[in-house]
């Protein structure tokens, strides 16, 4: 994944990588309709936990 890439998150929300951390890490913004956009860190592999699955995974 890289920056500028449009995704989308499992709980079918639009989202867009704008950040990509030396480390791998993804800042990630999620669309929401007409709120404001709500900003996320993910894992490399676009994972919100690493552990357990998440509404805020990117499918």
């Amino acid at each position: 994944m890289e920056k500028g890439q449009k995704v989308k998150l499992r709980n079918g929300n639009d989202a867009k990588i704008v950040f990509v951390s030396k480390f791998g890490k993804l800042l990630v913004v999620e669309y929401i309709d007409d709120e404001l956009p709500a900003v996320h860190w993910h894992n490399s592999n676009g994972s919100f936990y690493a552990d357990c699955e998440s509404a805020l995974d990117i499918v």
